[in-house]
C-alpha cells in the first residue's frame, strides 16, 4: 500500500470528503486527488504534517500500511550496496568507539543492541527531514538521566554532521571516557549539561575543561511506542 492510498483510507475512515481534507490543509481538491491516486509522488515534511494534523494521526502512522515500513537488519559491510539499493534508506548504529578512536570510551549512556534499521525511503525522508542516509545514525539509550524524556531501551536518532554545538538540545557527545546523552544549553562563557531526571545534578563544560569535550551528533528522533521529535 502507497502513502496516498493510506491517506484515503484514513480519510474515509473519518467521513471526510476530499474536499474536507483540502481545505483544513489549506490546499484543492485536485492536489489531494493526485496525491491518494499515486499520480503526486514527491511530498514535503510541511505538506505531510498538515494532513497527519487534518486526518488526526502522528506523521509516521501516514505510512503504517505503506510498504515496507521498516525492519530492523542485521548484515555485513559488503552488503551495504545491495541493501540501499533494495530496500532503501539504511540508519546504521552510531559507532561512537570507532568516533572517538581507540581507547577513548570505558563506559556510556547508550548500548548497542541492533545493527541497522531499514526504512522506505519516503518514510524516511518524513522522518527526516530530507536528510540523508549518510547524516543518521541510531543508537540505543541506557540509563535513566533523561527520564521523562529519553526512556532506558529507546531507539535515538542522531544526526551525526551536527558536531559542535549549534542550539540548545539533546545530544550525544564524549566527556573525558564516557559517551552521555544529554541536553546541552548554551549559556555565555559555559555550556549547560542538563538531565531531564531530576535525580541527576546539572554540571558545566567550560574554557578549563572545554578539551575532553566532544560532540558525536545531535538526537532528533526518540522511538519507544511512539516517535518523539527533539528538534
Amino acid at each position: 500500500m502507497n502513502i496516498g492510498k493510506r491517506i484515503r483510507d484514513l480519510r474515509q475512515a473519518r467521513n471526510m470528503t476530499i474536499t474536507d481534507l483540502a481545505a483544513a490543509i489549506g490546499s484543492d481538491a485536485g492536489n489531494i486527488s493526485r496525491l491518494e491516486t499515486g499520480k503526486q509522488k514527491s511530498f514535503t515534511e510541511a505538506s505531510l504534517a498538515k494532513i497527519a494534523q487534518a486526518l488526526a494521526v502522528p506523521v509516521y502512522d501516514l505510512f503504517a500500511q505503506a510498504e515496507p515500513g521498516f525492519a530492523v537488519q542485521k548484515h555485513s559491510e559488503a552488503d551495504s550496496a545491495e541493501m540501499e539499493t533494495e530496500e532503501g534508506y539504511r540508519v546504521d548504529i552510531l559507532d561512537v568507539s570507532a568516533s572517538a578512536g581507540e581507547g577513548y570510551v570505558n563506559s556510556s549512556d547508550i548500548v548497542e543492541t541492533i545493527h541497522s534499521i531499514v526504512y522506505n525511503s519516503e518514510h524516511a525522508l518524513a522522518l527526516f527531514g530530507g536528510r540523508p542516509e549518510s547524516a543518521i545514525k541510531v543508537i540505543n539509550v541506557r540509563g535513566d538521566s533523561m527520564s521523562g524524556t529519553l526512556e532506558p531501551g529507546d531507539l535515538l536518532f542522531v544526526d551525526v554532521t551536527v558536531r559542535q554545538l549549534e542550539s540548545d538540545g539533546i545530544y550525544v557527545f564524549g566527556f573525558d571516557e564516557k559517551i552521555h546523552v544529554k541536553r546541552l544549553q548554551l549559556v555565555p562563557d559555559r555550556i549547560l549539561v542538563l538531565s531531564d531526571n531530576p535525580k541527576y545534578r546539572e554540571w558545566v563544560i567550560d574554557k578549563s575543561n572545554e578539551s575532553r569535550f566532544r560532540i558525536f551528533g545531535r538526537v532528533l528522533i526518540s522511538q519507544s511506542q511512539e516517535f518523539r521529535r527533539h528538534g
